[in-house]
């Protein structure tokens, strides 16, 4: 079984940008049994056939790669014994953690394990933290989550394969250069049909009927190269708060981000630019692919003083983007990547300039929101408390921030390089100020 072109694009670009996903976990126990917890998620990978799983290339990348089986082997799960076991402890040590890449020809995922830390949000005493850490061509953020449901979820699943064997390197060479021509005329069918499709759309944009491109955002003090080191916090809170006055939780989160990147960027010196906006992850029918999403700019509307008013604009704006995505034309004009040869697509990759700084941005900083479902999860006799997580960061992106929500509490995770943000712990405390404000505006009795 082959890597679909959208998954296998992700997989290059891993090998330029970080792009692995990093799923929190927070139980309520202070259970510190090494082994019991490495025997209680071997029991269940074993029923998990896609985290029984590798990547394997076909050789001089003639073709996309395909997913193998592998075997279970100890070091996919890590106990990290911390020097420091509070909160604020955790939260510097997986910084190093977020750091640090899979190679999916390894594993597609590792799971971070730490026990006994103690001051975590809404826990009784000690608490178990894990962190799954899941390569990006592997799932994207509602598939990486039901792995995560599966792995500790009171419910055993149903025992699923994983891949088949691939075919040999010689035959896997083969075919794909008897498939080159074919796929290479597809290739030119898709960009006139892609052409057809977008001159289609830009007419309905004209009528009315679908909503245009969003247009970009000047750069500003956030939009940096990141560099190597990586800062990650979380703001946990109940849903409620995300829920005030009817909104969604990620209208919600965007309007909290909408009061505090300006007071970072007031903060950080200079002027902040007249429109900021959020590059937010917006999910679309993945055909098959793993990864299911495309990102657009929301407009966040900073300069409307009414929160109120504020929310329902950015409402109005997050619907707009999603219509779009999702209208068939959109589909159309995008499938031509899905047709491009392996080799070409993979030199497209490896020569894409990533040191280029563009004119705009989609969005000043990321927000990707996901519903985690039910907080009935366990772990070694503890019942989940939250989920947390931290978007990675990309060449212009120093500021990126995760929506979770988890049973009855919602987090936002920040990860963000201190060449951007160089105290992430005040722009935490900017997040929750911000968000105890909105609460308040959108009319949380409870806030």
């Amino acid at each position: 079984m082959q890597l679909t072109p959208a998954d296998a694009r992700m997989y290059w670009l891993a090998g330029r940008i970080r792009s692995d996903q990093f799923l929190l976990y927070c139980f309520d126990t202070s259970t510190n049994d090494d082994a019991a917890l490495r025997d209680g998620i071997r029991g269940r990978v074993e029923r998990i056939g896609d985290l029984r799983s590798a990547v394997r290339d076909v050789p001089g990348h003639l073709d996309h790669p395909y997913w193998v089986p592998r075997a279970w082997s100890d070091d996919l799960v890590v106990v990290h014994r911390l020097s420091d076991r509070s909160w604020p402890g955790l939260q510097e040590a997986l910084g190093s953690v977020v750091g640090t890449p899979l190679d999916a020809r390894e594993s597609t995922w590792r799971l971070h394990c730490y026990p006994r830390v103690q001051g975590a949000p809404g826990c009784r005493g000690d608490a178990l933290v894990v962190v799954l850490q899941v390569s990006h061509a592997f799932a994207d953020g509602r598939r990486a989550s039901a792995l995560a449901r599966e792995l500790f979820s009171p419910v055993v699943p149903d025992v699923s394969p994983p891949p088949p064997e691939p075919p040999p390197a010689s035959l896997a060479t083969v075919r794909a250069v008897l498939r080159f021509p074919g796929r290479f005329r597809e290739t030119i069918r898709a960009g006139r049909r892609a052409a057809h499709a977008n001159r289609i759309l830009d007419e309905a944009v004209s009528a009315g009927e679908v909503p245009p491109a969003a247009p970009g955002f000047a750069l500003s003090a956030v939009n940096v190269p990141p560099g190597p080191v990586r800062e990650v916090r979380s703001v946990v809170r109940p849903a409620r708060m995300f829920r005030a006055g009817g909104v969604t939780v990620t209208v919600a989160a965007l309007t909290v981000v909408s009061v505090a990147l300006p007071r970072l960027l007031a903060s950080l010196g200079g002027t902040a630019p007249a429109r900021l906006g959020a590059e937010v992850t917006i999910a679309v029918d993945a055909a098959g692919a793993r990864n299911g999403y495309r990102n657009a700019g929301v407009d966040l509307f900073v300069t409307e003083p009414d929160l109120r008013v504020r929310a329902d604009r950015i409402a109005v704006e997050l619907a707009a983007r999603r219509a779009r995505l999702s209208h068939l034309l959109s589909a159309r004009r995008d499938e031509v990547d899905d047709h491009v040869p392996a080799p070409l697509a993979k030199f497209g990759v490896d020569r894409s300039d990533l040191d280029v700084v563009p004119a705009t941005v989609t969005g000043n900083t990321v927000v990707t929101s996901v519903a985690r479902g039910r907080g009935d999860l366990e772990l070694l006799g503890g019942p989940a408390v939250f989920s947390s997580g931290f978007p990675g960061l990309s060449p212009v992106m120093g500021l990126t921030h995760g929506v979770y929500g988890l049973g009855d509490a919602v987090s936002i995770g920040i990860c963000a390089s201190p060449r951007a943000v160089p105290d992430v712990d005040a722009y935490a405390s900017m997040l929750g100020d911000a968000l105890d404000e909105v609460a308040s505006a959108l009319g949380s009795a409870s806030a």
